[in-house]
């Protein structure tokens, strides 16, 4: 068993745990034994405590078909083992990528050794002439954490000064009361969270976008919007699942995305981001897609101009779409026109970004922007204002270890919480409102 708490890096042995295992991938690693699945698996390695990194370097990999399943099991003193991480990478796709390398990131705790592993459970035609896997501490951490600890005494304690200082509360953020809150690593845990997995038809995954969209379809369920015959109106919903969870309810649907000519659709096209027809909301192992096509309908719709007839819905969501309208000017602009189209009483739910770092400087004017503090504050002032109701809230940040975990490019598919973002360190933040009661 290798430790290196006593250094920043180590470089490891890809089949050290199986030496005679001869690996799926031609060419990467000989043995006497044969297992179909089996691809590498390092030995084990006692690690300390805090971020780490295994970087996986693959030399003139070649691949036409296969995924390759990648893991991060953790074996702990008192003999349990359990992985912590997995994540699957198309072979093709790799194998065109510059420097074929995979990253895969965790939170190393105290008196627990980990490794790395990967398997191909189907047929690929894979060849490579190495593998390189290096494991290494993730230094840069302690910095953010500091400069995440220091904003949040400087920003997020003091609601004295606040103009809605009545509505926020320092209560921690539950998932199943969700009010206005951002996400934190304890919601995770909450029986809520895995019910709604099991609704969208995936497993549970640290990462923000997952629980964006466990939050708003919580939210919806919570305000009681989740009924047979209820109208949604969705806003940049791309291919997410929530229009056939919706659909599953007995709800109906009108989702909207980019107008397919709009040159901003094609970068959300090259990602398998944007919809332009109802067949891409079909989700079969979620809802029946018959179903799907009668309660679901599609529109184009440019968030900056939302149409004058699109009135009267029950509720409508956005999952991390609004700070991508070219300023927060535009942002805000949007959740306030959002709230027009519905019907008296009814609920909104936003998701987006929200700066941690400052209460003043951000990004603005650009293609992504990071709302502050202060702007969800105005928001929801002037929502008030107009006699809607705004949920409370809480800008609680979270007290465990994943909170305290900043995620850098190339981001990870797991352990995404918080990430650096250019100067800012941000996460996912929802607002929920209630359009008034007619007098």
């Amino acid at each position: 068993m290798i430790d290196i708490r006593q250094s920043d890096s180590h470089h490891l042995d890809p089949f050290g745990f199986f030496p005679a295992m001869r690996s799926s991938i031609g060419g990467l690693h000989d043995g006497e034994e044969a297992d179909s699945t089996y691809v590498f698996h390092t030995e084990y390695v006692e690690a300390g405590e805090g971020p780490l990194k295994f970087e996986l370097r693959f030399a003139e990999l070649q691949a036409t078909h296969g995924t390759l399943v990648l893991r991060v099991n953790a074996l702990k003193s008192n003999g349990t083992a359990s992985s912590i991480h997995t994540e699957a990478i198309n072979l093709d796709a790799l194998a065109k990528t510059r420097g074929q390398t995979v990253s895969l990131r965790l939170l190393a705790e105290p008196d627990t050794q980990y490794a790395a592993l990967g398997h191909i459970y189907v047929a690929n035609d894979a060849t490579a002439r190495g593998l390189d896997v290096e494991l290494s501490r993730m230094t840069d951490q302690a910095e953010h954490v500091k400069r995440l600890f220091e904003a949040r005494q400087r920003i997020f304690t003091n609601h004295a000064a606040s103009p809605v200082a009545s509505l926020i509360s320092d209560e921690p953020a539950m998932l199943a009361t969700p009010v206005s809150q951002m996400c934190t690593a304890a919601q995770f845990l909450e029986p809520v969270y895995q019910h709604w997995c099991e609704r969208m038809g995936t497993q549970v995954q640290h990462h923000r976008k997952q629980w964006e969209f466990v939050y708003i379809l919580q939210a919806l369920h919570y305000y009681g919007m989740l009924q047979p015959g209820a109208i949604g109106l969705g806003f940049g919903v791309g291919t997410e699942p929530i229009p056939a969870v919706l659909a599953s309810f007995g709800c109906k649907v009108l989702a909207t995305d980019l107008p397919a000519e709009d040159s901003r659709a094609a970068d959300w096209a090259a990602t398998n981001q944007h919809v332009a027809a109802i067949d891409a909301l079909l989700r079969p192992e979620i809802c029946d897609s018959q179903i799907v096509r009668e309660r679901c309908e599609f529109q184009p719709v440019d968030m900056n101009r939302i149409p004058m007839n699109l009135m009267d819905f029950d509720f409508t969501w956005s999952s991390c779409a609004y700070e991508h309208l070219g300023s927060i000017a535009n942002g805000l602009k949007f959740v306030e026109e959002s709230i027009n189209c519905l019907r008296p009483g009814g609920i909104a739910v936003h998701t987006t970004e929200l700066n941690l770092s400052s209460n003043d400087d951000t990004v603005d004017n650009e293609g992504t922007v990071l709302f502050r503090k202060r702007d969800f504050e105005s928001l929801a002032l002037k929502l008030i204002s107009k006699g809607h109701t705004v949920a409370q809230i809480k800008f609680d940040q979270g007290e465990r270890p994943l909170d305290n975990y900043i995620d850098v490019a190339p981001y990870s598919n797991n352990q995404h919480l918080k990430l650096k973002l250019g100067r800012y360190i941000t996460t996912s933040f929802g607002i929920v409102v209630r359009r008034k009661f007619e007098e």
